[in-house]
């Protein structure tokens, strides 16, 4: 595999990342093949596996830059799971699924588990440090805190699922919703340690 850091691997990595974004405003997920992402990017096959294992390695290495570029600084650094970080987790939430569903024609439940499971992979994981991060006398079993990181990364997920397909656009009422719900399961569950 080529050197990451060097601006030629950048600059071609990055063509072939447009050259799929490309791709799928016009075409479905399971039509666009390894040739069509080569041809747009004006590389050939051969460069294409230089870099990428598949067009699945790909849209998940494009979802995760995407969501990791959204994440607010403050929820980056945050040391504590707040009802306001809990909200920002919640709106951006929201808006990637918004943005990916407009953007993107939908029409495979491939590329849609794909996405789906790495939102969820990376909110869970970025819950997970934050309340690593807190008090360990609260947060002493490393198992329970994946087990609370991955049920709140799911309902955050699950909610913003759902209230974009009720076509709904406030995210504001949407955090006023799930908030509540996902801090006291936060806080029932720290007082059970």
């Amino acid at each position: 595999m080529a050197n990451r850091q060097d601006p030629r691997v950048l600059r071609t990595r990055q063509l072939i990342k447009d050259a799929f974004r490309d791709l799928l405003r016009t075409k479905g997920f399971d039509s666009i093949t390894i040739n069509d992402i080569a041809q747009r990017a004006t590389i050939n096959r051969a460069t294409f596996y230089a870099h990428f294992e598949d067009k699945y390695s790909l849209l998940e290495e494009i979802t995760e830059q995407v969501i990791r570029e959204m994440i607010p600084e403050q929820v980056m650094n945050a040391s504590e799971f707040t009802g306001e970080i809990c909200d920002q987790l919640i709106a951006l939430t929201h808006r990637y699924i918004e943005d990916f569903y407009r953007i993107c024609r939908m029409d495979s439940k491939s590329m849609a588990t794909i996405v789906d499971a790495k939102i969820k992979k990376l909110l869970q994981q970025k819950i997970e440090s934050i309340l690593l991060k807190e008090d360990t006398c609260q947060m002493a079993d490393r198992k329970h805190t994946e087990i609370m990181a991955a049920m709140t990364g799911s309902a955050i997920y699950g909610a913003a699922y759902y209230w974009l397909n009720e076509k709904n656009t406030r995210t504001d009422l949407l955090a006023d919703l799930v908030r509540p719900y996902v801090m006291n399961g936060l806080s029932r569950s720290r007082m059970r340690e």
